[in-house]
């Protein structure tokens, strides 16, 4: 069985790596504060290797590795316009929709999936309402929430529904990372400039357009 490699290994190969670099310096930075970093690189690397992808490929693809599982909140009922919502675990990536968030649907115990929710742009939530609806629970995003409404009005009170989508972000640090292993190198890179700079640590600069010195003797 391949070993998996949790948030929390990955977060102390960058504390190693600067202790090991800089025994003598005092480490003045949280394990949250690298899993910030952490999460802004990946973010940032996915989103420009589906771009990157599709210009290379004339389509756009999402890696399998990024993608997770998600059971969302027990959903609630908004008072006002009568939509049922809940709350993502991230606000959604800057990509499509279509590839922001994968598929919602709902699942039973023992009645397994139902059918998957019908995504739609959340500025054309008022005027799909004096057009024709597909049958069936449509769903858009606003921020990190995640609202619903069932084509014929009826009510979706006590349905659990499950949302596939990229994500950048750790639950617990003991979770194993969803972060394809030929991705490392850069995250890891990205990181450790953006560390370097919080700490004030020194780097070499290489500079190439410097006047050759005396040479005489």
């Amino acid at each position: 069985m391949a070993l998996g490699f949790t948030w929390e290994q990955f977060i102390n190969r960058f504390e190693r790596h600067i202790n090991n670099d800089f025994p003598g310096a005092d480490f003045t930075i949280s394990k949250s504060e690298i899993l910030l970093y952490i999460n802004e690189a990946m973010s940032f690397g996915l989103v420009g290797q589906v771009w990157q992808g599709a210009k290379a490929t004339g389509f756009m693809e999402v890696p399998e590795a990024y993608l997770i599982q998600f059971e969302l909140d027990a959903l609630t009922q908004d008072t006002v316009s009568g939509y049922w919502t809940t709350t993502l675990p991230q606000p959604p990536l800057s990509l499509p929709l279509g590839y922001s968030i994968n598929r919602v649907y709902p699942a039973t115990a023992g009645y397994g999936q139902g059918q998957d929710c019908i995504a739609i742009k959340a500025n054309r939530v008022g005027r799909r309402k004096s057009m024709p609806m597909q049958y069936g629970v449509r769903y858009w995003v606003t921020g990190n929430k995640l609202w619903l409404a069932a084509s014929d009005g009826s009510s979706l009170l006590n349905q659990v529904f499950y949302a596939e989508m990229p994500s950048t972000r750790a639950v617990l640090v003991t979770d194993y990372i969803n972060l394809p292993d030929d991705a490392q190198s850069f995250i890891f890179d990205k990181v450790m400039a953006r560390i370097k700079e919080r700490l004030g640590l020194p780097m070499d600069t290489i500079k190439d357009d410097l006047p050759q010195g005396n040479k005489a003797s």
